[in-house]
């Protein structure tokens, strides 16, 4: 398998208005291949979102480096954001566009990509996510499964070799977090690499190869779901419902 992902010694301190340091992220190093279903396991504050922000350029290492494809990610951060897409938390903090084809089209019109191919791509996209129907909306009108399909749409456009989920079913019903669900593994299965930070490992753990706990800023266990899940909640993480009635992990949809 291919190293797609490196992160060698990785330290992030946040200034802390210059009273004093805090550590985001404690010489974390990992490595990612390509292909592989990652769930970032942690409770909040443990530094699941810092490290997936390091993944792709959005913050930058205090010491340590990140290496995409053997490039390491500050000698050329907008062609390592073409490879690697991230879906934040909350999807309207990275909606511009007026209209859901405008909101695909940013990152190619950006690019200086020709209208014609613009176009192309753009129309392709919505339609493998079922979104053409909405390509004339608003994007403040959509459901929240919705706009959180919208900001993959944007990513995928661009195809990237990795797309970063940062708790991507917080605050969808049922349905929404299905759908998602379904188009997360689908993505998968057609090649690109997924890591998911979350806390909610119920919904994604029989859908993963590996899985990668953090707690305090520092990755504590690193190995397959069935290896990690009957000591999640040591680090603050529920124990889905299956492997506590000793069922195994099972499959959230039903």
């Amino acid at each position: 398998m291919e190293n797609l992902i490196q992160v060698k010694n990785l330290i992030h301190i946040y200034s802390d208005n210059g009273s004093g340091k805090k550590y985001g992220i404690k010489d974390v190093t990992f490595s990612v291949e390509k292909g592989e279903f990652i769930i970032l396991a942690g409770k909040n504050g443990s530094g699941k979102t810092t490290l997936l922000r390091h993944l792709n350029g959005l913050l930058l290492p205090t010491s340590g480096e990140v290496l995409i494809s053997g490039i390491n990610i500050q000698k050329n951060i907008v062609e390592i954001r073409k490879k690697v897409g991230m879906v934040f938390q909350d999807a309207d903090s990275q909606i511009v566009g007026e209209t859901v084809f405008d909101e695909v089209a940013f990152g190619l019109e950006n690019l200086k990509f020709p209208r014609k191919l613009i176009n192309e791509k753009v129309e392709s996209t919505l339609e493998l996510l079922s979104l053409i129907q909405l390509a004339d909306r608003n994007p403040a009108t959509l459901s929240g499964g919705e706009k959180r399909k919208l900001a993959i749409a944007g990513i995928l456009v661009m195809e990237p070799d990795v797309i970063l989920f940062d708790e991507p079913f917080s605050n969808l019903d049922y349905p929404g977090a299905s759908n998602l669900l379904s188009l997360i593994t689908r993505l998968n299965k057609n090649g690109i690499t997924i890591i998911i930070a979350t806390h909610e490992i119920e919904k994604v753990i029989d859908r993963a190869t590996r899985m990668v706990i953090m707690d305090n800023g520092h990755i504590k266990k690193d190995g397959t779901p069935a290896e990690l899940v009957k000591i999640t909640e040591q680090y603050g993480i529920r124990e889905p419902c299956s492997s506590k009635l000793n069922l195994g992990i099972m499959s959230w949809i039903n």
